[in-house]
């Protein structure tokens, strides 16, 4: 009896498409240009929230994968100064409380590095992001930037426990354009959660 060559099974590709659905913790502005008027100088620095995306993949370029995608991020912070902090002169003036929701829409050009099983991946894109603040208590007031340009980049991976769910995660840079009396900001986030394929 002799034994015939066998050529093993070819990795698959990844893809065709995923959606994820993230945790997220995320920087937030910290000018005091972008929120009403302030009775201290106590602004919120980070936030939590949730990133929900989509994405698929359409040819291979060398060693990577092409894909196509975009993600929504919406992350809320908030603070509170407290009796020290405040600027006010009566002590029985309310302490000022701020909240600050961050949103954006990230479009994404990314490729892909793995097999089905699992990749990773770098991507950037153009979008368009928003920062609406308000403040509670004492001086109350709302403040909202309108659509600004948002530029991100980052990359992460994709860990597939069955065929069709994997655990992930996401570490991007946001850049925000400028707006009316507002300055351009970088801000960090980093995300984890799970991806759901066909």
């Amino acid at each position: 009896m002799a034994a015939a060559p066998a050529a093993g099974q070819t990795p698959s590709r990844p893809g065709p498409w995923v959606l994820d659905i993230r945790g997220v913790t995320s920087a937030v502005p910290t000018d005091t240009t972008f929120y009403p008027a302030l009775t201290s100088t106590v602004v919120p620095s980070r936030g939590f929230g949730a990133d929900v995306g989509g994405h698929v993949y359409l040819f291979n370029l060398g060693p990577a994968r092409v894909g196509l995608g975009a993600s929504l991020i919406a992350v809320r912070a908030t603070a509170s100064a407290s009796a020290t902090q405040t600027e006010a002169a009566e002590p029985a003036e309310p302490v000022q409380r701020v909240a600050m929701t961050l949103r954006a829409i990230a479009p994404q050009l990314s490729l892909n590095f793995g097999s089905g099983d699992g990749w990773s991946y770098l991507s950037a894109g153009v979008g368009v992001g928003s920062v609406n603040s308000r403040t509670e208590n004492s001086s109350p007031g709302e403040q909202a930037s309108g659509g600004l340009r948002m530029v991100n980049y980052g990359g992460g991976a994709r860990w597939f426990m069955t065929p069709r769910l994997a655990f992930g995660f996401d570490l991007r840079a946001y850049q925000l354009a400028a707006g009316a009396g507002t300055p351009r900001v970088s801000i960090f986030a980093a995300g984890a959660g799970v991806s759901i394929r066909k």
